[in-house]
């Protein structure tokens, strides 16, 4: 993969990681990820398509400002979208999946695919009691609270993540999780305002997610004008690298 860089609007570096050959595919991670949680599934679409992996502001090869709000997110995926060339395809998952969303009213793209969007989630108690587990500095109990309870992962899934090597990073990333939630909250539930999207979307929704994601994106569909849902059989929320074949078969039949 060939690293890149390209500067968003506030002056913030946004680095990429480029692999492929082929019309352009812009890739957004999520929450407690970085690029190369994209790796494994732009490995098997490098064959047709030129990934873009980035990092969003302030992960991996991103740099950050002292001042943050969704809104510069969109600018960093439409700077990538620009860098990336004509008729860019774009990706996103969960929170990245916001992101996209975003960028898309912005910059056109000629295909957009969202895999579990939190768009129009109404959070419960817990993301005060992840607040305040990142608080007191408890990042493993603020991570237990996150991925069980907000995001739906069952309990048994994150005790093996308790010996996965994968735990630093999600240590060192959870306090970001704080701003982004916080970022959801102020969206709101009204999902309007992504009625001008013209763009085909695939809904990607795993058959063993949360009701809450599940909702978020029937709500979507009835939104979006060219939207459709398509589901992964026995996923969750985690198939980008539980399952980067089944992504990648869906995104290819998609997107040709």
């Amino acid at each position: 993969m060939t690293p890149g860089s390209v500067r968003s609007e506030d002056g913030a570096t946004i680095g990429y990681l480029r692999t492929g050959d082929g019309p352009p595919l812009v890739m957004v991670h999520g929450s407690l990820a970085v690029a190369e949680s994209w790796s494994a599934v732009a490995d098997l679409l490098a064959d047709s398509f030129t990934c873009y992996l980035m990092d969003r502001r302030g992960r991996g090869r991103s740099s950050d400002a002292p001042k943050y709000s969704i809104e510069r997110e969109y600018q960093d995926v439409a700077a990538v979208l620009r860098a990336a060339g004509p008729k860019p395809h774009l990706i996103g998952h969960s929170y990245g999946a916001v992101c996209a969303l975003g960028a898309a009213l912005q910059t056109p793209v000629d295909k957009l695919i969202l895999y579990e969007p939190p768009a129009g989630i109404v959070f419960g108690p817990e993301v005060e009691d992840y607040r305040q587990a990142i608080a007191a500095g408890d990042t493993e109990r603020a991570l237990e609270i996150g991925i069980t309870k907000i995001v739906g992962v069952p309990q048994s899934q994150f005790q093996a993540l308790r010996t996965s090597p994968m735990l630093p990073m999600f240590k060192a990333l959870a306090p970001g999780w704080v701003r982004e939630m916080e970022e959801i909250e102020r969206l709101g539930t009204d999902l309007d305002r992504y009625r001008p999207i013209e763009s085909p979307a695939l809904l990607l929704l795993g058959s063993e997610t949360s009701d809450a994601l599940k909702n978020a994106t029937a709500a979507l569909t009835r939104v979006l004008k060219n939207a459709r849902v398509v589901e992964l059989p026995g996923q969750g929320h985690g198939a980008l690298r539980g399952a980067p074949e089944l992504v990648a078969a869906r995104v290819r039949e998609f997107l040709t």
